[in-house]
């Protein structure tokens, strides 16, 4: 149910991160943020390390501690995804991992609950894959290691990245990940208050709750006050509070985000989107588009074919398409790793698209291979009169970010005015130079073309869907 809100679109990676700051500052009694990956260069077990990297976990994980130690009476609450390392030792540069100094803070911080997404409970085949059903006899201290390895195997994960303050004053819900190689990529935030935000909030809420029933890393003091948290009423309302750039920004740069202005909160209809309800939002947002409109997809990873035939559907009646994905050049993974995902990965929809994409249906792969992610997950959905929508947030057009078995959030904003904020990002990108329209196959690499998509056919058969 879609409630008016105050809104902002912010798509420049240090206003971003800014507006992050911002709704720190603001929290009077509670932070709660959800995180698929908080953690400084080298912290990550799969990720490579880079050079000259901007410390942009570092300075958030400061800004909640200094939160913590300058205003005690508000509690701080960080849920990770199990992705996030736990163990120092298990990571590719020994050192202080962010998550272990939010805890020294006084900063609660969770595991995410992953045994409520949607998997195959009977698939049990390989070590590890049967931990949903032996949890108990576990405890915090090996238990990100164990749910990491478990949600590998049936490919589930929280890929929420969502900051609530206050219990729904404000919420964001962001495309990016709290992770230095992320600081400069491109992303966007979209930024509410009002009933949307606590909405947000029981998510939110819900998250915590499930979070509590496995094992955490928590005192009793800590337990108690996420109990007290879980029962406060929601806030009264207040305005948006601007403030100067935050000084660790000052020496950020991202040369190849495009020059969006700062957007201030205005006043739009929103709706939340939780899991299983995106994509009805999205295939209801594909229809109702009439020929002479024109709908814009920005999505890191498109697999998902019903999907694109639904785009090719409404290309086929008049209505403008275009689709820009990433290459995942720009994914510091190891050469093995790198070489599946850059294979395999949007495989299936950039061989459907050569092969049968009709006209009004424009496709665009950006090159991240010097750096810059097009991480976004965000559409448009624009009518020949005043309709205009927007939804976006974390979920990839991929059949696992549609149907539960990756918790994502979106959000469906009615408003000409945000949209045309989005439009001018993905004008942007569409137009870099790294952003290149869809390519023939080369006669040479059509047996490869092919390996890629038995390939892939072979992982479906085994459940999982790249």
């Amino acid at each position: 149910m879609s409630a008016t809100a105050q809104v902002a679109y912010v798509g420049e990676p240090r206003q971003l991160a800014h507006s992050l700051h911002e709704l720190i500052q603001m929290a009077r009694e509670s932070i709660v943020l959800q995180m698929y990956l908080f953690a400084a260069d080298g912290h990550l077990a799969l990720l490579r390390p880079g050079v000259g990297r901007f410390p942009h976990a570092q300075m958030v994980a400061d800004w909640l501690i200094e939160k913590r130690r300058r205003e005690p009476h508000v509690l701080v609450v960080v849920v990770l995804d199990t992705n996030t390392p736990d163990d120092p030792a298990r990571v590719r540069i020994p050192g202080d991992l962010v998550r272990h100094q939010l805890e020294r803070a006084g900063v609660l911080v969770l595991n995410a609950n992953l045994f409520h997404t949607r998997f195959e409970a009977r698939r049990t085949l390989l070590p590890g894959m049967d931990f949903h059903l032996r949890w108990r006899e576990h405890g915090p201290g090996d238990w990100v290691a164990r749910q990491q390895h478990w949600q590998s195997l049936h490919n589930v994960e929280d890929h929420r990245k969502n900051l609530v303050i206050d219990q729904g004053a404000w919420g964001a819900v962001t495309s990016h990940n709290l992770f230095d190689a992320a600081a400069c990529w491109h992303e966007n935030l979209l930024l509410f208050d009002g009933e949307p935000a606590q909405a947000l909030w029981g998510s939110a809420r819900e998250a915590l709750r499930l979070a509590l029933e496995i094992p955490q890393r928590l005192d009793d003091t800590g337990r108690s006050a996420l109990q007290a948290l879980l029962s406060r009423e929601a806030p009264s309302p207040r305005p948006y509070e601007t403030r100067p750039l935050a000084p660790a920004l000052e020496r950020f740069t991202a040369p190849e985000a495009p020059a969006l202005p700062p957007s201030p909160p205005r006043s739009a209809r929103l709706r939340v989107l939780d899991n299983e309800a995106i994509r009805p939002a999205l295939e209801a947002a594909i229809d109702r588009v009439p020929p002479g409109g024109h709908i814009s997809v920005a999505t890191t990873y498109f697999s998902d074919l019903p999907m694109l035939e639904r785009l090719f559907d409404a290309a086929r009646r008049g209505v403008s398409v275009r689709v820009l994905i990433d290459d995942t050049a720009a994914l510091p993974l190891p050469a093995p790793a790198a070489f599946f995902v850059r294979q395999l990965v949007n495989r299936r929809v950039l061989e459907t698209a050569r092969r049968r994409a009709p006209p009004g249906f424009a496709l665009r792969v950006h090159h991240s291979g010097g750096g810059t992610m097009m991480h976004l997950k965000t559409a448009a959905f624009v009518g020949p009169g005043s309709e205009a929508l927007l939804i976006g947030g974390q979920a990839n057009y991929t059949p696992n970010s549609f149907n539960g078995a990756w918790w994502e959030t979106d959000v469906e904003v009615e408003s000409p005015e945000l949209v045309a904020d989005f439009l001018a990002h993905f004008d942007a990108l569409w137009a870099l130079p790294a952003c290149e329209p869809l390519q023939p196959v080369k006669p040479w690499a059509l047996p490869w073309a092919h390996a890629c998509l038995v390939t892939l056919a072979l992982l479906s058969r085994c459940g999982l869907q790249p």
